[in-house]
């Protein structure tokens, strides 16, 4: 495995840029005649939302405020709970999930969803975002990088989290709405759905995947893991620690949270 402190990984990061920037240039000095291409040295950084960027999954406390504002009662939250537990040990899939999830919300106006993402974020998730996150995706935009959530989470969960942590691009599971309410159609960003989005993200941007990075938790993410150029396990779960360490990528850890580091942040950001 090969641990690193974030502070190392953030001198790595300088010394890549460094390099990458140096072998740029001689190109460039070496085939004057050749038109270089523009985003040649352009690089993005993808991140994992739910326990990559929080400590948790989004959609619990999205589950939890339903029930605080008396849309869930404790039954179904109990059943969710058990329904997310045996996703967890690999009962179920990703897709029974997402449809019994889908189906709790159906029906409810697309602003009643985006109010209740936004209590989600205001009540519990702001006190799961990690501080080392938030400086990472600092350290990347410092150098010049792009940076992009990539999630399986609704775009609705997500945006409020992208917004605390500056983030201005968001690929997320999509749902559909008809008429201004939550219809049973939804367009997962999930496994290989991720690698999609991130191509379309790279045409549209005119940037490579293999000169990427994305920061995950998931043995899920492996499809994306596997065609960015610059791969990084972020509190790895056991399956993708692993993984990880048969390549050799690098892992981090993130264990400092709380609203404290992200008052100001959060302020400055979502007003």
């Amino acid at each position: 495995m090969r641990g690193m402190e974030l502070e190392d990984y953030f001198t790595l990061l300088e010394q890549r840029q460094d390099q990458a920037t140096e072998a740029t240039e001689a190109t460039e000095a070496t085939e004057a005649t050749k038109a270089p291409e523009p985003e040649e040295g352009r690089v993005v950084a993808y991140f994992d939302l739910d326990r990559t960027l929080i400590d948790g999954y989004s959609l619990t406390a999205l589950a939890w405020q339903q029930v605080f504002n008396g849309d869930m009662g404790i039954k179904r939250f109990c059943s969710l709970g058990t329904m997310f537990l045996r996703y967890g040990l690999k009962r179920i899939d990703y897709d029974d999930m997402l449809r019994a999830t889908v189906a709790d919300i159906q029906g409810m106006s697309e602003n009643d969803l985006r109010q209740l993402s936004r209590q989600a974020f205001e009540v519990r998730l702001a006190d799961w975002l990690y501080r080392e996150g938030d400086l990472l995706i600092q350290k990347h935009k410092a150098l010049g990088h792009d940076v992009v959530m990539v999630t399986s989470a609704t775009t609705y969960q997500a945006e409020p989290i992208a917004a605390a942590l500056d983030i201005q691009h968001v690929l997320a599971t999509t749902l559909e709405i008809v008429d201004g309410k939550v219809a049973g159609g939804v367009q997962p960003c999930f496994g290989t759905g991720k690698v999609t989005a991130a191509r379309q993200f790279a045409q549209r941007s005119n940037t490579r995947l293999s000169n990427a990075y994305f920061y995950s938790d998931s043995h899920d993410d492996l499809p994306l893991l596997n065609k960015v150029g610059f791969p990084v396990v972020v509190n790895g779960k056991p399956q993708l620690s692993r993984v990880g360490q048969d390549n050799g990528w690098i892992q981090l850890q993130f264990v400092e949270k709380g609203r404290d580091h992200f008052t100001t942040v959060t302020e400055r950001r979502v007003a």
